[in-house]
């Protein structure tokens, strides 16, 4: 099996456990308090990105795969599961089940780790008050605000009330911190547009 089929299992294999315990960890794993929304949101944001990024790579090795099975006149078109395939032969029911459990756990990591990230509100770097309430709100405050010196801002609250620095809560760079989000986010809407427009593309006929 080559190596689109390879890159496509290596990922998803990967990603799906750990998407799950970075949840875990970000809800505050065996902690017997949960953590404080400054971490838990910065968390969720290093969770969103590894999501994006995880189906941005699966949906362009899909799309590959399928306009190179069209090319080759396969009538298989999802990739195969080279762990449980391989040696063995194609198994439609494998292919299938790998592909919807690969998609099914891109989606529920984004929904979770994206919700949490909402509640994001952008908080001067040693400030325990948010610059505006809301989370476009900060954000439009964070980028019209100056900053003279990193770092100036931070993802959320990085001080308990007593001014003692909280650790773990990612400083927030305008246009770098939500743009890196967007970059992956259209990266992996493309590839699934890919992937349609892969499936839809007519396939040659034999000469």
């Amino acid at each position: 099996m080559g190596p689109l089929a390879r890159l496509w299992t290596f990922t998803g294999q990967l990603f799906i456990p750990l998407a799950l315990a970075w949840a875990v960890y970000a809800r505050g794993g065996l902690a017997e308090a949960p953590p404080l929304e400054g971490v838990r949101v910065s968390r969720a944001y290093a969770g969103f990105l590894l999501a994006l990024a995880a189906g941005a790579v699966l949906a362009w090795t899909a799309a590959m795969y399928v306009a190179a099975a069209k090319r080759s006149h396969r009538l298989v078109l999802v990739p195969p599961n080279t762990t449980l395939e391989e040696g063995v032969g194609r198994n439609i029911a494998i292919s299938w089940a790998t592909a919807v459990t690969f998609s099914i756990a891109v989606l529920l990591a984004i929904v979770e780790f994206a919700t949490t990230y909402s509640y994001s509100q952008i908080h001067a770097w040693d400030c325990a008050t948010p610059l505006q309430n809301g989370f476009w709100a900060s954000r439009v405050q964070a980028h019209h605000d100056p900053c003279p010196s990193r770092p100036c801002f931070a993802l959320g609250q990085r001080t308990n009330p007593p001014n003692r620095p909280l650790n773990g809560v990612f400083e927030y760079i305008p246009f770098v911190t939500d743009g890196a989000l967007l970059i992956f986010a259209i990266t992996f809407a493309s590839g699934l547009g890919a992937v349609v427009l892969a499936l839809r593309k007519p396939t040659r006929p034999f000469v």
